[in-house]
């Protein structure tokens, strides 16, 4: 697995956004849905338990919470960034 850093994943959404969710983007998106699901990505602005009950509502849930963390600023009143990681 090839390792992204923050910015990059940040500006890989936004490459998608501005493509206008083409197939390749799409594609990207469930990607890294199932990245979110299996574990292997952690969306940095979730706690814990905000991560389980997102990966709960599926795909779906997942891609939407990411297409609309793309545009929201981090809450700088909640635990730090890389706080959640595990």
């Amino acid at each position: 697995m090839t390792t992204m850093t923050n910015s990059g994943f940040w500006a890989s959404i936004h490459s998608i956004i501005d493509g206008g969710f083409n197939t390749e983007g799409l594609a990207k998106l469930e990607e890294y849905a199932e990245l979110f699901i299996t574990g292997r990505l952690v969306y940095q602005r979730f706690s814990p338990l905000e991560q389980h009950g997102c990966i709960e509502g599926g795909s779906t849930h997942v891609i939407a919470s990411l297409l609309a963390g793309a545009d929201a600023e981090a809450d700088k009143l909640t635990a730090p960034i890389g706080s959640f990681q595990n």
